[in-house]
């Protein structure tokens, strides 16, 4: 029995070192398409934004001002 051991040693990786490998892949490929996920989500809001701050602003002198400043 000892002998059989050391002449024919396993030759396949422990399951734990196999378990380990897929993980680690699962791990990147989640990572990537969460990466994508993230830039696609970002890129349809910024084309769906429609805040336009050109609105919001006054876009020159009130009646404050003109009366103010009549010559």
């Amino acid at each position: 029995m000892i002998w059989k051991s050391i002449v024919s040693p396993r030759a396949t990786a422990p399951v734990s070192a196999r378990w380990t490998a897929i993980s680690g892949f699962a791990r990147k490929t989640a990572e990537t398409v969460s990466d994508f996920a993230g830039i696609a989500r970002n890129l349809v809001l910024d084309i769906r934004d429609s805040y336009r701050p050109e609105l919001h602003y006054m876009r020159g002198p009130g009646p404050k001002w003109r009366a103010k400043h009549q010559p």
